[in-house]
């Protein structure tokens, strides 16, 4: 928060009053060395690698998240099925959307550019069913969060890397604590385009 010159207090203020949280990893190439379920070995083009074997390498470009809708069930628009369930469909919500850098060109819905360093940083809705997956730069998906995750308002959720790594990732690292980049950018963003005390006034 002090490398962007942004007040904690005031920042969560921001998105608890607006009902928005903020998820951030360090390191997205990163998992734990016995987590092999998914593909293992993962680069940022120009950026991080994190290398477990000798296995093919993945690239990834984007996180792109989702959130979790509830949809009618079959049965068309003008007759559906009684019921709705719960199904992920790309981050849309606007509030979310709406203090976020624009996503780059190319992205798929819903996501955000995962930078140099491996980090991500997104803006997301509170109090809704969160996942996520890294994809290549066709917006394929390469690893997935099989879970359903979410934030409190106002909550700002950190993470290491994918999967968490408990002692050493997939080569051999300890955990990441890097300062994350993407962090830091969505913060410089927040300050000059969205952060009140500033708007108007800054330099």
């Amino acid at each position: 928060f002090s490398l962007s010159n942004v007040d904690v207090a005031a920042f969560k203020g921001f998105l608890a009053a607006r009902g928005l949280g903020v998820l951030v990893s360090r390191n997205v190439t990163t998992r734990d060395g016995r987590d092999q379920q998914q593909p293992y070995n993962l680069r940022v083009p120009g950026g991080v690698q994190s290398i477990g074997n000798g296995g093919i390498r993945y690239d990834i470009k984007f996180m792109q998240f989702l959130q979790g809708d509830q949809i009618r069930g079959l049965g068309g628009a003008s007759s559906p099925d009684e019921g709705r369930r719960v199904l992920a469909q790309p981050l849309h919500d606007a509030a979310a959307l709406q203090f976020m850098p624009p996503a780059p060109s190319g992205a798929p819905a819903g996501s955000v550019a995962i930078a140099s360093d491996g980090s991500v940083a997104a803006i997301v809705p509170a109090q809704r069913a969160l996942a996520w997956q890294s994809t290549d730069a066709n917006g394929t998906p390469v690893v997935r969060e099989r879970y359903w995750v979410s934030v409190k308002p106002g909550e700002v959720r950190a993470c290491g890397g994918c999967h968490g790594v408990n002692t050493l990732d997939q080569a051999g690292h300890p955990p990441a604590e890097n300062m994350p980049q993407a962090f830091k950018d969505l913060l410089d963003y927040w300050r000059v385009n969205a952060d009140p005390l500033f708007r108007g006034s800054f330099d």
